[in-house]
């Protein structure tokens, strides 16, 4: 859910302007020239890389670069090219895409710097630049772009040298240039079909260029190094796409700190949103996320393969009992994986290789101790790849030895390719250490439909691709609220912060259950109100405007009678207070804090956590974006630690978990209805009792007009 009003949204690009921009049909290279070898290297690249098209360089002062036509302008060209590839300084690129926006060209990559990220005057060009662009039609990828290559279409639009690849069916959309460097050169074998590099993304964005990848049936996986995400609402919504058509769109997010944050901001002129917020919309999307480059490249090559993960039930081939500890130990810290037990047919096949004296069990601890390394390897991989209780098959391998121990490792590499090309399984040589070998080895291997992966990356890829292939569940039912009661209470405060009975009545009016109060202007008021609720009560500040009362020490509880009631409210009202809350001490159940926080980009987030003084000095909190899916306030309190007090813990009652989950239900009808004009809501504490639930205490932020 993103509110309609905050969402950084832009004009998706045509896809016709699109299919310009990533496989053009005719190019022009503007600024080219042969006494440089920057701007000469596109133009040598083309006939690299077997462009078919139509080519030619634009600039007045040669007839003639590499090889190709030189015109002075676009206007003296005989043809319009489909795209060009503007290498200008900033205020001729300017000028440069005026000129090609003039004659009908329809997409054009800017690599040059300067712009957004620069400061104001870069951010004037920058902005130029976007409206020259959307009034024609065009399909802009940068400034500070580095380029496409399309390796399935044999084309690029890009600057620098890049190597010339066998085509394959994963996509890079990346927001930097060095990394699209650290991907691409890496040597581990994945197999790209195009690389994209966004840049500044001033007019097409991650979120179109997703969009094109996802329709284009040369792409298998979608890979991504997104610094931010400009445009939310289209970005997730072709992530959903994605996931419905079985392309796995999988993503590295830096920015968990604050100065990683910073430099991303200076990086590409993007808003960095806080890296939690991106996490939950990621999962909640079906994106498949990592936490390196190296997992990024191993769950590529698990999901280029297409071979199906199953249940996640891995059948482990590993001689050595201290990397077997490593692989249980690295199972469990994984959701979906586990090693399954083999079937009593595996365990005889196995048994008439193996020694009476080794233990038959997954992960099998078998390599040594038995004659015949080729036919006894291939009978035990057969064995586990053929056992129905096994969906992915492992075997240890060390890629670099040499001499006969390294003759070894090879007879199992080509016992493994032998029982890979039999079975849809995955089957993967996992080394102790990163999986890295020599390229060419991997693609060879990979032509076998074997991968090589290290030890930690690879449990963690299987694990990520199984949660990945489960399906995701719809967005819930919505529960009803006075919506246009709450939208005018926000309206009236203008911005401006409020608790107290307002806020009170803010939620009772979207349903969640208040602890009933009275509001007084004095002593003996106080104690009237007490009496009709009965003794103990609490007795807070109850000013609009008092957002901490905690802090101010405008709390009192357990007050047992008329006397430390007076006492009280003449302590309260002379610290300044001009009304007071009297309500029930409600001393049975669980504080907890039920949240929701608005983001200008990314949208409106539901929290629940442990509450009362707990909630920062525990840090036990859950966070989802708005819009939840079925099942999903459940996956958010078996998260929390609280969860054993919210069950039942040694012999204590179980709490009302269903009356808990129903209030984090309504704050999430209230983030969908009302989230653009909420920047957050606090409702702290909300006791969780035997039976019921109820808010003692909230502080509502509205959206001020800045924000809206």
């Amino acid at each position: 859910m993103f509110p309609k009003s905050r969402s950084a949204k832009s004009m998706p690009v045509s896809q016709s302007a699109l299919s310009a921009l990533i496989r053009p049909s005719s190019v022009a290279v503007i600024g080219s020239s042969p006494a440089s070898d920057v701007r000469r290297t596109s133009l040598d690249h083309y006939k690299l890389i077997g462009y078919s098209g139509k080519v030619a360089a634009v600039n007045p002062k040669y007839e003639e670069v590499a090889g190709y036509p030189c015109y002075p302008s676009l206007k003296s060209m005989p043809f319009v090219p489909d795209a060009v590839l503007i290498l200008r300084n900033r205020d001729a690129t300017i000028a440069a895409l005026e000129e090609a926006a003039e004659v009908g060209v329809k997409a054009a990559v800017i690599p040059e710097m300067g712009f957004a990220e620069a400061g104001t005057e870069g951010a004037a060009a920058q902005a130029r630049l976007a409206d020259v662009a959307r009034a024609s039609g065009m399909a802009l990828l940068g400034p500070n772009s580095g380029g496409v290559i399309n390796w399935a279409d044999r084309v690029h639009l890009s600057m620098g040298a890049f190597e010339v690849r066998r085509p394959g069916h994963v996509a890079l959309i990346s927001q930097g240039g060095g990394t699209r460097l650290a991907i691409l050169n890496s040597g581990r074998g994945v197999r790209w079909s195009h690389a994209i590099i966004c840049g500044n993304e001033a007019v097409t964005g991650s979120a179109d260029i997703l969009r094109y990848l996802v329709d284009d049936p040369n792409v298998r996986v979608i890979c991504g190094f997104i610094e931010a995400v400009r445009d939310p609402e289209r970005f997730f919504f072709e992530c959903d796409r994605a996931h419905a058509a079985g392309k796995p769109v999988i993503l590295l997010k830096p920015g968990r700190t604050e100065a990683s944050q910073e430099l991303a901001t200076a990086h590409t002129g993007a808003l960095a949103a806080p890296y939690r917020f991106y996490r939950e919309l990621f999962k909640k999307h079906g994106v498949v996320q990592v936490d390196s480059l190296e997992e990024l490249l191993t769950s590529a090559m698990l999901a280029q393969t297409g071979r199906p993960v199953g249940e996640g039930r891995v059948g482990a081939l590993c001689p050595s009992g201290g990397l077997i500890q490593m692989y249980v130990d690295e199972m469990a810290k994984c959701q979906a994986l586990r090693f399954a037990e083999f079937q009593p047919e595996t365990v005889r096949s196995i048994r008439s290789v193996i020694p009476p004296e080794i233990v038959c069990r997954n992960p099998l601890d078998a390599y040594w101790g038995y004659n015949g390394a080729e036919e006894g390897s291939r009978k035990i991989y057969k064995a586990i790849a053929t056992d129905p209780n096994i969906d992915i098959v492992t075997v240890l391998h060390f890629p670099n030895l040499k001499g006969p121990a390294g003759e070894l490792e090879e007879t199992y590499a080509v016992c493994a390719a032998e029982v890979a090309a039999t079975t849809n399984k995955p089957v993967t040589l996992v080394t102790p250490v990163d999986g890295s070998i020599s390229s060419t080895k991997a693609d060879d291997l990979l032509d076998k439909n074997i991968m090589v992966l290290g030890q930690r990356e690879a449990f963690r890829a299987f694990d990520r691709a199984v949660m990945w292939a489960r399906p995701l569940p719809p967005i819930s039912d919505e529960l009803p609220i006075d919506k246009v009661r709450m939208a005018k209470q926000l309206h009236d405060f203008a911005g401006k912060p409020f608790s107290g009975k307002p806020a009170l009545d803010f939620l009772a009016a979207a349903g969640i259950p208040v602890v009933e109060s009275r509001f007084v202007t004095s002593a003996d008021a106080a104690i009237q109100a007490a009496n009709e609720l009965g003794y103990p009560v609490v007795a807070k500040i109850g000013d609009t405007g008092v957002l901490h009362r905690t802090e101010l020490s405008g709390v009192i509880t357990n007050i047992r009678d008329a006397q430390e009631l007076s006492a009280a409210a003449e302590k309260l009202f002379a610290a300044g207070s001009q009304v007071l809350i009297i309500q029930p001490f409600v001393r049975d159940g669980t504080e907890m804090i039920l949240g929701l926080e608005t983001d200008a980009v990314l949208g409106s987030f539901v929290l629940v956590g442990q509450g009362g003084i707990w909630t920062e000095i525990m840090e036990d909190a859950a966070l989802r974006p708005a819009g939840l899916r079925v099942g999903e306030p459940e996956k958010m309190l078996a998260e929390l630690r609280v969860q054993k007090i919210l069950r039942g813990f040694r012999g204590a009652s179980a709490l009302d978990t269903e009356a808990l989950i129903g209030a984090i239900r309504r704050l999430d009808a209230i983030a969908r209805n009302l989230g653009d004009q909420i920047r957050s809501i606090d409702i702290n504490p909300l006791i969780v009792r035997k039976n019921g639930a109820v808010a003692v205490d909230a502080l509502i932020v509205p959206a001020s007009p800045r924000d809206e």
